[in-house]
């Protein structure tokens, strides 16, 4: 579950992806009441979010070099129309005509 914290005077109120809206007083009730159950966790069925994002470029494990640069807006339009007609992401369609370009300059 993904939550947004947000303050509502001096409380903490936590909103889900799905727009419930959690507080303090919420959380500490879930907390007694699963607490007080008998449910056991057992950490082999424990499910972790995954990590999202293309596959490292670097090699197998790490974090890939990235290269970050600023368009007008008229130009992110025009690529972010030129992506979504190509079925890319803006990202993707940028590493393309790097590579392409880099490839025309050997």
């Amino acid at each position: 579950m993904t939550v947004k914290q947000k303050r509502k005077g001096s409380q903490r109120v936590w909103v889900t992806r799905s727009g419930r809206r959690i507080t303090e007083a919420n959380a500490a009730k879930l907390a007694r009441e699963f607490e007080s159950s008998s449910t056991e966790i057992d950490a082999r069925t424990m499910v972790f979010p995954r990590k999202v994002g293309r596959p490292s470029l670097g090699g197998k494990n790490g974090t890939s070099p990235q290269i970050t640069f600023r368009l007008d807006t008229k130009s992110r339009r025009a690529a972010e129309k030129l992506a979504a007609r190509e079925g890319v992401t803006v990202s993707a369609l940028a590493r393309k005509a790097l590579l392409a370009k880099i490839a025309r300059a050997k």
